[in-house]
């Protein structure tokens, strides 16, 4: 499956206006950078550099199904999520990080195991 910076969009739209996403006033995806790329160590990645930019990537290497990219995509944005809301720690998944994760996951249908 060839991943495309429109689809990781369109996933992260659908997870905007949904639970629990819908109460976190995210930013629209217009103002999102999402990126496709080749990395062999990660689903995917969230970055805010200091230009203030959001940018969520997902490796074409590792994500080949489309519930691959639904997954991951909602992770990311957990991440984008404490990134704007200043709750980001060191630990990467931190314990605000893993409520919200234990959330999506019921609430969307994911393996709790898978979205670490």
């Amino acid at each position: 499956m060839n991943i495309n910076p429109e689809m990781l969009a369109a996933a992260y739209e659908y997870f905007r206006v949904s639970e629990p996403f819908c109460d976190f006033a995210l930013p629209h995806a217009d103002v999102v950078e999402f990126r496709v790329v080749n990395d062999r160590r990660r689903y995917g990645w969230h970055e805010r550099p200091s230009h203030g930019t959001n940018i969520i990537a997902v490796s074409q290497r590792n994500v080949c199904h489309t519930a691959n990219i639904m997954w991951v995509v909602a992770h990311e944005m957990i991440h984008l999520y404490q990134a704007e809301s200043g709750t980001s720690t060191k630990a990467n998944h931190n314990a605000e990080f893993n409520d919200i994760a234990d959330y999506v996951c019921a609430t969307h249908g994911f393996d709790r195991r898978q979205f670490t």
